[in-house]
């Protein structure tokens, strides 16, 4: 009796350990004839959570934990759908309906895009969505020829689009990724760059211990200094802990000393960086248990001190030297507005907070990591 009864006691103190498990159930159908839909992708943005529709376009998915996840449903000939999900208990009996695609994407795939569009735009694509970084360099498309572009020359937009989600390998880390593109646009006149796209890792198989422990120190080495690493830090309030420095950095506009229009200097704008450092509490502030809120006006500068900017970095940015620690900057065009952070680095809303240097070349396809990644 004793001894069940301290085997019951171990048990229970094991289970409350364990990471609750959580289900989400539910059909997918078209909107319009309300048939049910089958093998449709469903998963959750970022994660490798996924499955696909039974026959009767029925779906179960199960993690572990719980937190806050954009669930995406995506299938070809319909829009992606997507619906953010918190994951507190389980969530069942989900009705879905899909739309068929817009006519504009229609257009594009029918016709009305530049058939030579990959020998002009392929490597701009690549190095926009995929990176020019050292994992970059490990990684392919497999099918390149779902990718269509339009370029607009009374907009001077280049806009690119697929016809199915993009299957990309990235041997560096050793996941495979299929990508929902939502949206891929270049403003050559403003020089502004977008583009979303939920992503859905898959682990591959590794052929040999070597591999295996290549691709865990290469993502740990990605880890490092990245910005998933640095919203778990504001998440625990760890960011000087963890390696990170902050100052705010006003852009204030000033006369040009070499410029000079009708006899007037040129204004011009001028970073005025603050030199003391700020502490996590300055810019992130409890929400509840399992939310933070990251908040802050101009701009900030963030350097990560225990790592050097990459080699291939330097290479296509000014004013950067060789041995410099990782700089980078976030800015969040409406101050107002607060970023929601939670535990596994993930926040809400992505376009409510933009980045620059370091994180706007590195934050790309080829270093992404899986929401469920833990460094150790």
């Amino acid at each position: 009796m004793k001894l069940n009864f301290l085997l019951m006691i171990l048990w229970m103190a094991f289970a409350q350990l364990l990471p609750a498990q959580r289900i989400i159930t539910g059909k997918i159908i078209d909107i319009n004839s309300k048939q049910a839909l089958s093998s449709a992708s469903v998963f959750l943005a970022n994660t490798s959570f996924g499955t696909n529709t039974n026959g009767a376009g029925e779906f179960k998915l199960a993690l572990t934990g719980n937190g806050r996840f954009n669930l995406v449903v995506a299938m070809i000939g319909y829009e992606t759908f997507t619906r953010e999900v918190s994951l507190q208990e389980n969530i069942t009996g989900l009705i879905i309906e899909l739309k068929p695609r817009v006519t504009e994407l229609e257009e594009v795939i029918v016709g009305n895009y530049d058939k030579n569009g990959w020998e002009k735009w392929g490597d701009f694509f690549m190095e926009m969505l995929i990176g020019n970084t050292p994992n970059a360099m490990k990684c392919r498309l497999l099918n390149k020829g779902a990718v269509k572009f339009n370029y607009s020359k009374k907009e001077n937009i280049l806009r690119a689009y697929a016809t199915e989600p993009l299957k990309i390998e990235n041997n560096a880390l050793g996941f495979d990724l299929t990508y929902s593109l939502i949206q891929f646009e270049h403003n050559y006149k403003t020089r502004i760059f977008y583009y979303q796209g939920y992503p859905l890792f898959t682990e591959k198989q590794f052929k040999n211990n070597r591999q295996k422990q290549k691709w865990i120190e290469t993502r740990k080495e990605t880890y490092k200094g990245s910005l998933m690493h640095f919203m778990r830090s504001v998440f625990r309030n760890k960011i000087l802990e963890e390696g990170f420095e902050l100052r705010r950095v006003i852009r204030q506009k000033v006369p040009s000393a070499t410029i000079k229009i009708n006899g007037e200097p040129m204004m011009e704008e001028v970073d005025m960086m603050i030199n003391t450092p700020l502490n996590g509490d300055s810019i992130a502030f409890a929400i509840d248990e399992n939310t933070a809120g990251l908040k802050f006006n101009d701009y900030l500068q963030v350097v990560y001190k225990d790592k050097l900017m990459s080699s291939l970095y330097k290479k296509s940015k000014r004013n950067v030297i060789l041995g410099d620690p990782l700089t980078a900057k976030l800015f969040m065009p409406d101050s107002s507005k607060i970023v929601s952070v939670l535990a596994n680095g993930s926040y809400f809303f992505g376009k409510d907070i933009l980045t620059l240097d370091y994180w706007a070349w590195s934050e790309k396809l080829s270093n992404l990591l899986p929401l469920e990644y833990k460094y150790q």
